[in-house]
């Protein structure tokens, strides 16, 4: 058994996290037919297991078994492989590395997790359950292999969805509060650097195709906000803004090329394209990020909100990313507008 789950876990090692999302391909499958809701007992919380985190990867060995609904869908595109479940005492992201996941299990469905032979552990911040990473770059990997998801994970009946948490300013940086379904109130458009005139952080690769990690082949759109107005970038949007010159001043990481000089190599190679946008809730920024593929990367925000007339309630995934509040809209019905 343990040559078995060695051979399945280097066939996924090609499928760990990464900064960046790919396509996310949120049609209807097939109907998967009827199930028969499992009935299990957890022994562990998910506060219980993820605070035997100990700033190392955890190869979990012992018989631990956890449960939590569904809060989460990637039906919009905007949450990418990934499962998240919760409990009363919190909640935890589950590296299915599967698309489509909202066929299968339903917000508010109850989800078992057979604990052992898995891992937890940290990435940026956010405590992950999947599968040790082979390669070591990061410290889990996707589980991918539908046996192991089988042995695993395992689909309970569908109760009543839970309501978000309404949280306080002085509550969103508790990590106990991380991958938990939550609703921020009040917030503003705006960053701490750049006030009521905001900014947008998204990475931009001029050669995918070669080393990622060279500052000559990244472009930091950053700072500012380029005049980008939707809460993230298709790749038709990245053409577009491109093209109309929102990005000509921004430079290389080495300093060394303006957009202005390579925009044919960034027509050639464009792709989507993750967004940030700002917001402060009181003295505390939150990065609303979205991805490329999300369906509503292209709508526009409300000119309302970008002009500070108004606040928004958010509600969605709270994560966080290096030690910064972060969130992820779950669809746009996430967003209100309070005039």
């Amino acid at each position: 058994m343990k040559k078995i789950f060695f051979i399945l876990m280097c066939m996924s090692a090609v499928f760990v996290s990464c900064d960046e999302w790919d396509p996310v391909y949120t049609f209807k499958y097939d109907d998967p037919g009827e199930y028969t809701p499992v009935e299990m007992t957890a022994n562990t919380t998910i506060a219980q297991l993820k605070a035997m985190y100990d700033n190392t990867p955890l190869d979990i060995q012992q018989d631990i078994v956890i449960k939590g609904q569904v809060i989460s869908s990637d039906r919009s595109g905007n949450i990418y492989r990934s499962l998240y479940i919760e409990d009363e005492s919190g909640a935890i992201e589950l590296k299915i590395g599967k698309s489509g996941l909202y066929n299968d299990y339903k917000v508010g469905q109850w989800v078992y997790v057979k604990c052992s032979g898995l891992t937890l552990g940290n990435y940026q911040g956010m405590l992950q359950l999947g599968f040790r990473d082979p390669t070591g770059d990061y410290e889990t990997a996707y589980i991918d292999v539908q046996y192991i998801i089988d042995t695993h994970i395992f689909r309970g009946g569908i109760g009543t969805a839970l309501q978000p948490a309404v949280l306080s300013e002085s509550q969103i940086l508790n990590s106990s509060n991380f991958g938990r379904y939550v609703t921020l109130k009040g917030l503003k458009y705006g960053s701490k650097d750049n006030g009521s005139a905001g900014e947008i952080f998204s990475l931009i690769y001029i050669d995918p195709d070669q080393d990622k990690t060279s500052q000559a082949n990244r472009v930091f759109l950053s700072d500012k906000t380029y005049g980008v107005t939707t809460w993230a970038m298709s790749k038709q949007g990245f053409i577009d803004y491109l093209n109309a010159g929102n990005f000509d001043s921004a430079t290389t990481g080495d300093g060394s090329r303006t957009v202005a000089a390579i925009k044919d190599e960034l027509l050639a190679n464009a792709a989507a394209y993750s967004v940030s946008q700002y917001f402060m809730m009181g003295n505390t920024e939150v990065q609303v990020r979205t991805s490329g593929y999300a369906k509503f990367a292209d709508t526009q925000i409300d000119p309302s909100i970008l002009n500070g007339s108004v606040s928004v309630d958010f509600t969605g995934i709270l994560t966080n990313y290096k030690g910064a509040a972060q969130f992820t809209l779950i669809n746009t019905d996430g967003v209100g507008i309070v005039e």
